[in-house]
């Protein structure tokens, strides 16, 4: 779990500042971490963009949008809020732009006090990130590794980067990527971001398992059949589908590789030496390491596609994907993927890990599900309900509604012996009655205390890679297929039932 160092004085520099991810999440996210007084006095924000906006325009720009999506705004906090927020116009893939960055961060720094601490956030799009990486670098913006022939180690200043995804649209542009930040910046100072490690229930998981010892036991092959981890949206592309339709787009990049697979490390991981961060990531990255590699003879098996055709959701028609504005016609991005893969170790062999994600499907959920194997010997055969009983579940939902559920066998009350499935719910909201912040507030104020817990490491992201890359290059060895479809408001293709057919399983509908 994330520390309770504070956070340190520093200057956050936003490359891409006036593109959606700022105004809908990180100024929001900022902003709610001011309310709470988590932030120090000596923090300003420096966004940099090649749109004309004056430091007053930029706050007018963005204070409609931290109205609409912060948790806590009040005018009057805004105002104490809103003049650290400054804004400088220019194009920071370009070399020549950095003398005018670089000056006006220390105009910025000296202004608020904030030391030489700076966290650079690549809120651009990844064919970017090389250049501006790179101009970082040229311009001595990073003093890392001096520290360590310092005295005094523990009064240097530092220069972090978080990293949006995609990190790499492919295993070979992603281990280019790692590259060329370890050019520039240590490991310990570059944080790959991945949102939903930043969610409550998820952070959750290893509460769940590991200060829990009726649960540690039975995690393992021996009770577990198999786990389902589910990202379901109901929306579509949302006005995005030149970006999804392009190189880094498709479920299985967005989704799958991007996110699911990290939520499944923390399903399966061993227990840490410690809650260290560097212990926690490298039992993540050791199950990662030990998924069974996907052959091209079994994608097909072992991976389902889909793309959504018109439908209707909510009682509404609603258009396919190929009527998307910015969508080709021939399009074959897929808006549906699941994968089914084995975690070749102890613990796991042998048990499948079933990981899907759709959009236009019936509910917006993100829900992790364990079933359990059934009992060695069916002593109540012939007992009414026994003929249809659904395997003991834990069920972690994810989001919207966060909780954990067990679902076990009980006795129906009355005469004569009924036997029906009943629910142990755990709701997070209504248990603690805490309102949780949002997955940004925490990652960024989690950067700011120099905490990687929830950050992925490069060989995370290098081995999630590698285990998508097969099913990437057999769908596109095999472009002249004809690519499944389901119709909007659907669970997705037929293909995916057949996926967990095959094994006498189903699919869970949230």
């Amino acid at each position: 779990m994330p520390s309770r160092t504070a956070a340190s004085d520093c200057l956050i520099v936003i490359f891409g500042a006036s593109g959606d991810l700022t105004k809908r999440k990180l100024i929001p996210a900022l902003y709610d971490l001011y309310h709470a007084k988590l932030l120090t006095n000596n923090f300003a924000v420096m966004g940099i963009s090649r749109t004309s906006y004056s430091d007053d325009q930029f706050r007018d720009y963005l204070k409609k949008h931290a109205k609409q999506f912060s948790k806590h705004f009040d005018e009057q906090t805004w105002k104490e809020f809103a003049p650290r927020l400054h804004y400088h116009a220019g194009d920071s893939t370009k070399s020549e732009a950095f003398p005018e960055i670089k000056s006006r961060m220390c105009e910025l720094a000296a202004e608020h006090d904030t030391g030489d601490n700076s966290l650079f956030y690549l809120s651009v799009a990844p064919r970017l990130y090389d250049s501006i990486i790179e101009n970082i670098g040229r311009h001595d913006m990073v003093t890392e590794g001096r520290a360590w022939c310092s005295i005094n180690r523990e009064q240097q200043s530092w220069q972090r980067i978080i990293v949006e995804k995609p990190f790499g649209r492919d295993l070979k542009s992603a281990a280019h990527l790692n590259r060329v930040l370890g050019r520039v910046f240590e490991d310990d100072s570059v944080f790959r971001i991945d949102h939903y490690l930043g969610k409550e229930t998820v952070q959750n998981l290893m509460v769940f398992r590991f200060a829990n010892a009726i649960f540690e036991p039975i995690w393992n092959r021996t009770y577990i059949d198999h786990v389902q981890i589910t990202a379901a949206e109901t929306v579509g592309v949302e006005g995005r589908g030149g970006y999804y339709d392009g190189p880094d787009g498709g479920a299985m990049r967005d989704m799958i590789q991007s996110h699911l697979l990290n939520v499944m490390a923390l399903v399966a991981m061993e227990p840490p030496v410690t809650m260290r961060a560097d212990h926690i990531r490298q039992e993540n990255t050791k199950v990662l390491t030990a998924v069974r590699e996907i052959r091209p003879e079994v994608v097909s098996k072992a991976a389902v596609r889909g793309q959504y055709v018109a439908g209707s959701h909510g009682g509404k028609p609603a258009i396919g994907f190929l009527e998307e504005e910015g969508v080709d016609a021939g399009s074959r991005t897929e808006t549906y993927a699941a994968l089914q893969v084995f975690v070749d170790n102890w613990r796991w062999q042998g048990v499948p890990f079933y990981l899907r994600s759709g959009k236009r499907l019936p509910a917006k959920t993100t829900e992790i599900v364990v079933y359990f194997k059934p009992t060695p010997h069916s002593l109540f055969r012939g007992v009414s309900g026994m003929n249809d009983l659904t395997p003991n579940q834990i069920v972690i939902n994810v989001q919207p509604d966060e909780g954990i559920r067990l679902r076990f066998e009980g006795k129906v009350p009355g005469i004569g012996m009924k036997i029906k499935s009943v629910v142990m719910d755990f709701d997070y909201a209504e248990q603690f009655q805490a309102d949780p912040p949002e997955a940004y507030a925490t990652l960024l104020l989690d950067a700011m205390r120099g905490d990687q817990t929830l950050y992925k490491q490069r060989e995370e992201i290098e081995q999630a890679w590698r285990i998508v890359q097969p099913v990437l290059d057999a769908w596109e060895a095999n472009r002249d297929e004809t690519i499944p479809t389901y119709p909007a408001g659907s669970w997705g293709p037929p293909a995916a039932d057949i996926m967990l057919a095959r094994d006498s399983r189903h699919w869970r509908i949230p």
